[in-house]
């Protein structure tokens, strides 16, 4: 768990210690190849990353500010295809995913990250994901810290959709 004491940068900081609730696994034993889905845990999801699946999705032309309420820092978001073609209201797809690079410096540090994974009602049907690959928090579902942000978001705890 990231402690605000051995952080460098503030931002990152206060988004990592909102998403430290759960550590969850190190593998979920998710397909590294597949690139619509992002794999899940703390071994996977960096391996996953380093292949930049996900850059071949729509994303933001360039990094921003954070947009209220997030406390992300500089960012750039990046919608696969099950989550930036549903259209309509309700809940997005099982395999709908963002990823979000954080940015410092004018360069990534880190990466949030989350996938539906189940039609569960509320935040458990979202895997969340935040960090390095050094060092993950967030990397569980339901994890208290990102729902109870993400629950503010109109549509189905997702804020962005890149189209």
């Amino acid at each position: 768990m990231t402690t605000l004491a051995a952080c460098t940068w503030p931002v990152l900081c206060v988004a990592l210690a909102g998403c430290a609730a759960e550590t969850g696994s190190a593998s979920f034993g998710d397909d590294l190849s597949d690139p619509q889905v992002p794999a899940r845990g703390s071994d996977d999801l960096p391996q996953w990353l380093a292949a930049g699946h996900y850059r071949s999705w729509r994303c933001e032309p360039v990094e921003h500010g954070a947009r209220p309420p997030s406390p992300h820092g500089v960012t750039r978001i990046c919608s696969n295809d099950a989550l930036r073609t549903r259209t309509g209201d309700g809940a997005f797809p099982v395999g709908a995913a963002s990823v979000k690079e954080i940015f410092q410096g004018g360069s990534i540090t880190a990466y949030a990250v989350s996938r539906r994974v189940a039609a569960a009602q509320g935040g458990d049907g979202w895997y969340w994901f935040e960090g390095t690959a050094n060092h993950a928090s967030g990397n569980a579902t339901g994890v208290p810290g990102c729902t109870g942000c993400h629950e503010q978001a109109t549509r189905d705890y997702v804020f962005t959709v890149v189209p």
